[in-house]
């Protein structure tokens, strides 16, 4: 069964069938970026979010790590299967420039302890993500950990800025090439 996690490919993983590397290094030279996801069918607000928690951050040499849902995450908050399984989308996300380590999630109501993995410096939300932030803040203040949470804006990108969007104009081409 293959890792987790996953990273930019080398030249030296091509030959070998292993996509995926351990997760970012134990030993912290750089700040640390923690954003969460689906990335289910990625579109620009999606870009635009990762480059966003970054610059929020105020660290341009930090390291973004993005942590992608579980298929069965998906499937219980959403109410419906993903397009793409999770290591097609793990394979997605970890191919941007902008994201430096991509990993699945827990599986699970202890999906918080991946921050203690993790130990991200900031954990950057997106507009919709955790209405409440209080449980997160509390697992943070009681693990004595030094991380600051943000909250960024909705992003817009036109018409397709979610993919619930998307997946609503990829019907409504079908649909219409099909008549």
């Amino acid at each position: 069964m293959e890792d987790s996690t996953t990273t930019k490919k080398t030249s030296a993983q091509s030959n070998n069938k292993r996509l995926f590397v351990p997760e970012p290094p134990a030993t912290k030279e750089r700040a640390r970026v923690l954003v969460f996801g689906t990335y289910d069918i990625i579109h620009p607000a999606h870009i635009r979010f990762l480059v966003e928690a970054k610059q929020t951050a105020n660290c341009y040499d930090c390291v973004l790590v993005v942590v992608l849902a579980r298929d069965s995450s998906i499937e219980r908050i959403k109410g419906h299967k993903p397009i793409f399984t999770e290591e097609q989308r793990l394979k997605l996300v970890s191919g941007l420039r902008v994201v430096d380590f991509a990993q699945l999630g827990k599986e699970g109501e202890d999906y918080f302890d991946i921050i203690l993995d993790i130990k991200p410096d900031y954990i950057i939300l997106g507009y919709d993500q955790l209405p409440n932030d209080k449980p997160l803040l509390a697992f943070i203040k009681e693990h004595q950990l030094k991380t600051t949470v943000f909250r960024l804006p909705h992003f817009e990108s036109g018409d397709l800025s979610s993919s619930s969007e998307v997946r609503k104009k990829v019907l409504e081409i079908y649909n219409n090439e099909k008549k």
